[in-house]
């Protein structure tokens, strides 16, 4: 049987010989930061790549139509193809840059990873199965060049690396084990060292593509930073590894990687409870310019990641988050309703950040973000909208807020407000013994404000409680 289909082969590549001269190659263009996977119309046994004159991968064994390598290239290539009949040719495969890269930071060995119900789609997975369903439907319908990488460190199932993509209307799909790329079998996501390797090995080296990286994970606002020993709720939770990482973590580790390619990520996304107030979002002012995420717990759906299509080529990054913050409200609202929701998209760079110190009042019909022990709510403390705060000049901050916001939704106990959906803590934790206090201390927002914090916003909290 074996020398039949051999035979086969045989005949089918003479006659494909005879009928055809161009090269088996299928596509000529790759898009940056998806590993090469080449295709080929009639049977190969040897490839050759190369990155200019320096022969980086070499194939030579059985007949193959795919050749599926772990190599993540960054511009045009060189490949040598042999066929059954030892004809060769060589071909250029051109380099297409993606026009958004989004890195998710699936941080899943933890109690997120459970199935559930999705009532969108009546599918009973895990939630972050049902995240990556809703990537691919979505990149399928864009008509951008859109790379996702996926980091998926997993509790019910094996750790992957997932590359999903749209080339041109041509969608990709590939997975791969954690070690093939140099990762531990076992991945060990609260660890400053493998969030920095998946942002080394996998963004796009050029610097016209847009680049965002989601924390995909549980998050309790800036609780425990100043803790060596976690609650469970850190950003970033490892249950197998009984690790978590901290806020400064995550800014230390996006400062690293910008000094050494001497640029910025545009888009920094925490699908993560409680992480949107105005100190987390000081932290991170001066390393990425689009701040997006949540004040109150984000449900175990997460984000709906259905935003990806119908995006507005003329102002892309823009038209990026605000579909990010448009899809989330449509996902809980429409399809599985909250009465508490908060997210918002922000422009860090477009707000002046020297306002804080001339905060002195706060409106008069201001309503909290509560910490009240509800399903959703507001950690690690009570938290007022920034929009509600007076300048020692009379103006409102929200003068100065809200050209900054991309978009906004803000839902509290049923009801839509105007907000900003950012917060900012309002509760006396002003205590040597409090640990909310130790940990507040321990922010850099804490740090470049203490003066105006300690005497001007400590008496505003405490007059209003």
């Amino acid at each position: 049987m074996r020398k039949i289909l051999i035979l086969l082969l045989i005949i089918i590549a003479i006659l494909s010989s005879c009928i055809s001269k161009q090269s088996p190659l299928v596509i000529y263009e790759y898009i940056e930061g998806m590993p090469l996977v080449l295709e080929f119309e009639r049977p190969v046994i040897s490839v050759d790549i190369y990155e200019g004159n320096n022969l980086v991968y070499s194939y030579n064994g059985d007949i193959i139509y795919q050749l599926k390598t772990n190599y993540i290239f960054h511009t045009d290539i060189t490949v040598k193809i042999t066929e059954f009949n030892n004809k060769t040719y060589t071909n250029v495969i051109r380099k297409v840059e993606p026009k958004i890269h989004f890195l998710l930071y699936g941080g899943a060995d933890n109690s997120l990873d459970q199935k559930f119900d999705d009532p969108l789609t009546n599918e009973y997975d895990y939630f972050f199965d049902l995240d990556i369903i809703e990537i691919k439907n979505s990149i399928q319908k864009s008509s951008q060049n859109i790379l996702v990488t996926v980091l998926g460190d997993r509790k019910a199932k094996d750790d992957e690396l997932i590359f999903i993509a749209n080339l041109n209307g041509k969608y990709m799909e590939y997975r791969y084990k954690p070690y093939e790329f140099n990762f531990d079998l076992e991945i060990t996501s609260a660890s400053t060292d493998t969030l920095f390797e998946f942002l080394d090995k996998m963004f796009v080296k050029n610097k016209n593509t847009i680049k965002v990286l989601d924390i995909w994970d549980h998050g309790n606002g800036w609780a425990w930073e100043s803790k060596g020993l976690l609650s469970t709720k850190a950003i970033v939770q490892d249950d197998t590894n009984k690790s978590y990482l901290k806020i400064k973590d995550i800014r230390d580790v996006i400062d690293a990687y910008n000094n050494k390619y001497n640029t910025k990520i545009d888009v920094l996304a925490f699908d993560a409870c409680n992480m949107t107030s105005l100190e987390i979002m000081y932290e991170f002012k001066d390393l990425v310019d689009y701040f997006i995420g949540s004040v109150y717990t984000v449900a175990g759906f997460g984000f709906y990641y259905d935003f990806f299509h119908d995006l507005n080529e003329n102002n892309l990054v823009e038209s990026f988050v605000y579909n990010v913050i448009k899809a989330y409200n449509y996902y809980y609202t429409n399809i599985s309703y909250l009465d508490r929701l908060t997210l918002v998209g922000f422009k860090l760079n477009e707000f002046n950040w020297n306002n804080i110190e001339k905060i002195n009042d706060l409106k008069e019909d201001y309503v909290l973000y509560k910490n009240d022990g509800r399903l959703y709510e507001s950690e690690p403390t009570d938290m007022i909208d920034v929009n509600d705060l007076v300048l020692n000049t009379n103006e409102y901050l929200s003068s100065y807020i809200n050209p900054a916001i991309v978009n906004a939704i803000v839902r509290i106990d049923g009801v839509n407000y105007p907000y900003s959906g950012i917060g900012i803590m309002f509760e006396d934790i002003f205590k040597d013994t409090n640990n909310n206090y130790l940990d507040y201390k321990a922010l850099s927002f804490y740090n470049d404000f203490q003066d105006w914090i300690e005497n001007i916003w400590k008496n505003i909290i405490i007059g209003n409680n």
